[in-house]
């Protein structure tokens, strides 16, 4: 029996692969780099001998997807859940201020965090209160062009509470910012972040490297199953026959014969790997098209620790979020190693590393004051192509996963999962793609071994 062949080794091509693996369904896995991971890796820094990731990824406890993709690989317990929800900002007047979800039931310990937090004023908070409960029953309509923004403001959110508390959100969840960014979307997520329960809020850091978390475990899972995982293997396009994909070609001229295939590429490859008919119908040909939004990390090391929190949200200035990387690695050794990051980036992406180290230096003594000297070390870490922006003139363009030929299948935190390019989107998304292919091979849609 042919394998399905799963294209692309990043989170979506492992999702499936795994997946499918746990069905016992012969899998194999392509992916043209020479360790799979996508946007989703880690690796040793030279200088200092750390692993350190490509950008810093977050999850929530309320990820259910992704939380069982981890279960499954035996990967589960790499990554800490706050015991309570917690987010911790920075207001550059209020200073320091939590905002805390007690463990009650939905949406009252959204409603509690909102009226013990010192991030906002009493009047903002009744604002808030107001946008918590428009939450629950918003109902955006698809297709309109809503922004984030224009949400916000049809529910009376005033600038400050936008600042303070949506935008840091909106950066974090979406990859872009209020006045860009699909209400849609933004809404579900949230959903999922504050109304799937008090403890589905808590976020989930991981304690590893994101090799360490989702590369070498899955990749491990899925040959132990009897699948093979082949590195280096650049696919040039499919072949079709019958009405069906028959066979997926590689740059060295070989072509491999398949049951069905999940093509778990970028937007931008996608199309341009599908039969030539297919292609040439025009199918696909709008998600090259997609805008992208990058995203930069800033790595300091320090002499001495610097940051006491694990996880910090920096209100009003060019960096976003702060990760204490010694304290969330459990890394040896003495002095600090914070992570900075900046989404939505486009404006600091094309800076020299010299001046994005500065930034993140000016934007953290404005935080924490002196004890931020001179970095030891920077390492800048440029993805241009983090996500996809995910502005309303975009959903329309997120195909599904279902192609017209009943064995392609397709896969991507870029494709119509209704979610932002989140590693739940992604996961949800291979998950989804091994459920429609299992049918084909007599799996057992959703089963697991």
């Amino acid at each position: 029996m042919n394998p399905v062949v799963v294209v692309g080794g990043g989170l979506s091509g492992l999702a499936a692969a795994v997946s499918l693996s746990s069905r016992r369904i012969p899998v194999l896995l392509l992916e043209q780099r020479k360790s799979p991971g996508g946007r989703a890796y880690s690796f040793v820094d030279e200088s200092t001998g750390t692993v350190i990731d490509n950008g810093q990824h977050v999850l929530i406890a309320g990820y259910s997807r992704t939380m069982e993709f981890l279960g499954t690989i035996g990967a589960r317990g790499l990554v800490a859940v706050q015991p309570v929800p917690e987010l911790l900002f920075h207001h550059p007047v209020r200073g320091f201020c939590s905002f805390r979800l007690p463990l009650l039931p939905s949406p009252l310990h959204f409603l509690a965090g909102v009226v013990t937090t010192g991030l906002f004023s009493p009047a903002d908070k009744l604002r808030m209160l107001r946008a918590g409960f428009a939450l629950r029953s918003s109902r955006p309509v698809e297709g309109t062009g809503e922004t984030v923004e224009s949400w916000l403001d049809s529910l009376g959110q005033s600038p400050e509470t936008k600042r303070s508390f949506w935008e840091p959100l909106a950066v974090a969840v979406m990859n872009e910012h209020l006045e860009t960014a699909s209400a849609v979307v933004f809404i579900r997520a949230l959903r999922t972040a504050f109304l799937s329960g008090a403890r589905g809020s808590a976020l989930a850091i991981p304690t590893v490297g994101l090799n360490e978390l989702y590369v070498d475990p899955a990749r491990a899972y899925i040959e132990r199953c009897g699948g093979v995982v082949r590195c280096s293997a650049d696919v040039t396009g499919s072949v079709a026959e019958g009405g069906k994909i028959s066979g997926i070609r590689l740059k060295e001229g070989e072509t491999i014969g398949c049951s069905a295939v999940i093509l778990a590429v970028p937007s931008y490859r996608a199309a341009g790997l599908l039969p030539d008919a297919l292609r040439e119908s025009g199918f696909l040909a709008c998600a090259s098209s997609i805008p992208l939004s990058p995203i930069v990390s800033v790595h300091l090391w320090f002499r001495g620790d610097v940051m006491p929190q694990d996880v910090l949200g920096v209100v009003g200035r060019r960096i976003q979020w702060v990760f204490n990387r010694r304290k969330i690695s459990r890394e040896k050794g003495e002095g600090g190693h914070l992570s900075v990051v900046i989404s939505a980036a486009r404006a600091f992406v094309g800076m020299e590393n010299d001046e994005l180290a500065r930034i993140a230096l000016e934007d953290l003594r404005s935080v924490f004051g002196a004890v931020i000297g001179d970095a030891t070390h920077a390492v800048v870490i440029r993805e241009k192509r983090a996500t996809i922006s995910c502005a309303p003139d975009v959903e329309p363009l997120r195909p599904g996963s279902i192609t017209p030929l009943p064995n392609l299948f397709i896969a991507g935190d870029w494709t119509g999962t209704g979610y932002p390019a989140t590693i739940e989107g992604a996961v949800m998304s291979g998950q989804h793609c091994a459920d429609l292919a299992a049918g084909l091979t007599g799996g057992i849609a959703g089963g697991a071994a």
